[in-house]
């Protein structure tokens, strides 16, 4: 049994999140993180979004409740379309509070203009030219086949140093 199934089974509560990239012909927009919480990424190119039902009064939020509240939050539009492509859970042995599951989603049509807020300044990449150096290290792994829009689940277990992964098991659906 591998590293992530052993800590999922003894460890059940990772935190509910969610994580978009937006996505206009061969163009994909995300965020560079200024503002994060526990430490979370700081000063990486990530996607938008962010933690389910963490709001007082928003307990019971759906995934796409707290995408569209996130996307609106973080970079000030609103959601007209978009797709789910997958699950993907990130395992911090060492740094349990980061580990938690996301439901990802590519988000096709918006409202507005992008803005910079306290926590993220959008940025534009073309597809095929992602800054995997200025990511998360999962992302050279998932985030490439999510854009071409192929439907994933996958598991994600750090070593620890917390940036690179030890372990990874990914699922074409």
């Amino acid at each position: 049994m591998s590293q992530v199934f052993k800590y999922i089974e003894t460890h059940q509560s990772l935190t509910r999140t969610v994580v978009c990239y937006l996505v206009k012909g061969n163009k994909v927009t995300g965020g560079l993180r200024k503002k994060v919480s526990l430490g979370l990424g700081k000063n990486l190119f990530s996607g938008i979004g962010g933690k389910v039902g963490d709001i007082p009064g928003l307990e019971n939020e759906t995934y796409e409740e707290a995408l569209a509240r996130e996307v609106k939050e973080e970079v000030g539009v609103k959601i007209k379309e978009y797709k789910q492509f997958g699950e993907v859970i990130f395992i911090f042995p060492y740094k349990e509070k980061w580990s938690q599951t996301v439901v990802a989603y590519i988000v096709t049509d918006w409202e507005g203009e992008l803005v910079e807020t306290e926590s993220i300044k959008p940025v534009t990449y073309e597809i095929d030219k992602l800054p995997v150096s200025q990511m998360w290290d999962d992302s050279k792994y998932w985030v490439p086949l999510m854009l071409e829009g192929k439907k994933l689940n996958a598991k994600f277990i750090y070593s620890d140093d917390n940036k690179t992964v030890a372990e990874k098991e990914i699922y074409i659906l």
